[in-house]
């Protein structure tokens, strides 16, 4: 008896070590945002102003941005809640989503950046969590998607 529990725990560790490591997500380039202001009222939500911005090229060839966000906690029904600082190209755009946080003295965001290269579409996009009373923070590009 005391053999075959030790030859069923000796396989079972056998198989555990042989399962790889989960791959923590690529990170394709990272967003500066800074000047980060938390507003809330209550009742009604939050709201929060960043400015945000990449270099042309920071994946393949996106273009550049620099823009003011103003994402809303409560639903925005599909509302833009970004401004182009300087001139974006043709068909390009910025986007960000407020998310349900891990702690109510977090915040998290997912900023997306869309733009078009001939007749591809492309989706850049990254979420990031950080302390509500940061005034900065970096989004990871962690997703990039093209529709033709």
């Amino acid at each position: 008896m005391y053999t075959s529990v030790v030859a069923i725990v000796s396989a079972l560790a056998a198989s555990v070590a042989a399962v790889p490591d989960i791959a923590a997500r690529e990170v394709y380039a990272t967003w500066p945002a800074d000047n980060f202001e938390l507003k809330c009222f209550h009742p009604g939500g939050c709201t929060a102003t960043f400015n945000i911005n990449a270099p042309a090229g920071y994946v393949g060839n996106a273009p550049a941005f620099n823009a003011i966000c103003h994402p809303l906690s409560a639903e925005q029904n599909g509302t833009p809640n970004c401004e182009a600082v300087t001139d974006v190209a043709a068909g390009s755009y910025l986007e960000s989503l407020w998310e349900e946080a891990s702690a109510d003295d977090r915040v998290k965001l997912t900023v997306f950046h869309v733009w078009n290269e001939g007749e591809t579409r492309y989706n850049a996009s990254g979420s990031v969590e950080f302390p509500a009373s940061s005034t900065s923070f970096e989004v990871p590009v962690t997703s990039l998607t093209a529709v033709l």
